[in-house]
């Protein structure tokens, strides 16, 4: 009997430090999963994390009213829905609802927009036209002042960088070298697939006069006038491609439909016949993880993830599509949200069959149309961040998340209708005349709205 007794005392002190080593242990991983003890109810309840971030940091947040810190935060909270909000001063804020789930840590970025956005000049050449390059961040402006040194061709490329090597206004080819007769202001665009070519199309209204007046002998002047030029240079010489134009764009069209087909291929493959028949893919957000596309048909996408991933975007998605529809589907999450904008397509706009193959690429489809992809581009664009896109609407400028949330408009004031762009600073570029009275041309401006 004593020798238990010995036994048990001496062991008695070991079983009760590893069990409350064991308890310290199962309280220590608790609370790393977020599990908290309420004093006040005698109950242990999960908790999630909130991890708050904002761009400019700074930005105070508040959860359901109540001022919580200052980003970039992380607040622990028991699981619950929550309205969040992230203000500063002098931008507009910032909302989101969610559900926050015990163990989780969910991320939310917010991006605040200057209430009061500043207008800085990028020319001074005087502009009758501008285009977008593709979805790319460079210009071309057309400049016809009656500056025979300085009308052309220009090629603009903004950069993010304070300090840069080159100019970012380049000149691409004279208006001396195109004939008189040409309408210079209405050059239309065809871009190469790498955007290092691009085809100018002049109308000529020179047509039916005659092309030597000093022998009254009638010359036949073509409709229109073409040149094949360079993006990445001054184009000392031109010349004439109309025997060659539709072999270049057939050429430049089966390569842009290959690249096509390889953003179709990173899409789960449950989806590539769906976005092969139902997609009008328009463009990769910069960090190409979303695309947006414009539906050619009805249809309806199916789960890829199910249940969706923890932590995943909680806005109400979207996955039952409709004819011109403009949606954005992310492809890590698999999420598809509808864009709230009506693109108000050209008569002459048609949408391809689903049927068609390229000339030359029997089985290839026919998934590029750049009528309906420049229109919807002329309206909404991404934004560097990739969360956000722009809209140009009636006669404003906006910006919302990817998933249709937090609309905000940035920019209200003049600007010509035809042209707006992202800069990579992450400001507006628009074409203003702010002296219409005394200058008759406008020109590029940076609409600060961060």
């Amino acid at each position: 009997m004593k020798v238990v007794f010995n036994t048990t005392k001496n062991i008695l002190p070991h079983i009760i430090i590893i069990a409350l080593f064991i308890l310290m242990l199962i309280g220590v991983i608790s609370y790393a999963r977020g599990y908290r003890f309420n004093l006040q109810e005698g109950t242990i309840s999960s908790t999630g994390i909130i991890s708050i971030n904002s761009s400019p940091k700074g930005a105070k947040v508040y959860i359901n009213d109540e001022l919580r810190g200052a980003t970039d935060t992380n607040i622990t909270l028991p699981y619950g829905q929550y309205d969040v909000e992230v203000k500063k001063e002098g931008y507009s804020s910032w909302k989101k609802s969610v559900v926050l789930k015990g163990e989780i840590v969910m991320s939310l970025n917010a991006v605040l927009f200057s209430k009061n956005p500043s207008l800085t000049p990028l020319t001074n050449i005087g502009v009758n036209a501008v285009h977008s390059v593709g979805n790319t961040d460079k210009v071309i402006l057309v400049s016809e002042t009656g500056d025979a040194e300085q009308d052309g061709i220009y090629l603009f490329e903004p950069s993010g960088n304070p300090v840069t090597l080159f100019p970012p206004l380049k000149l691409l080819v004279l208006r001396s070298l195109v004939p008189e007769t040409v309408n210079f202001a209405s050059a239309e665009f065809t871009y190469g697939p790498r955007y290092r070519q691009t085809i100018i199309t002049f109308s000529n209204p020179g047509e039916g006069e005659f092309g030597d007046t000093t022998k009254n002998i009638a010359v036949d002047v073509p409709e229109k006038i073409s040149y094949l030029i360079s993006l990445d240079e001054e184009n000392l010489e031109l010349f004439e491609i109309a025997t060659s134009i539709d072999d270049i764009i057939a050429k430049w069209h089966e390569e842009k439909n290959k690249e096509m087909v390889k953003i179709i291929e990173t899409l789960p493959k449950s989806f590539q016949k769906i976005a092969s028949d139902s997609f009008h893919i328009i463009s990769l957000s910069p960090d190409e993880k979303r695309v947006m596309y414009l539906a050619k048909d009805d249809a309806s996408l199916p789960k890829v993830i199910d249940p969706p991933l923890i932590g995943a975007n909680q806005t109400e998605e979207e996955r039952d599509i409709k004819e011109n529809g403009l949606y954005i589907y992310d492809k890590k999450e698999d999420k598809n949200y509808f864009v709230p904008i009506e693109i108000p397509f050209e008569k002459t706009s048609v949408i391809k069959s689903k049927k068609e193959t390229i000339s030359g690429a029997p089985g290839l489809p026919d998934l590029v149309d750049e009528a309906v992809a420049t229109q919807v581009l002329d309206m909404v664009r991404w934004y560097p961040t990739s969360d956000y896109i722009v809209i140009k609407e009636a006669e404003t400028i906006s910006v919302l998340q990817y998933d249709g949330s937090n609309k905000e408009t940035v920019y209200a004031g003049p600007f010509d209708r035809s042209f707006f762009g992202i800069s990579p600073d992450w400001n507006l570029m628009v074409i203003i005349n702010l002296n219409p009275q005394n200058n008759e041309y406008g020109d590029l401006y940076s609409v600060g709205i961060r």
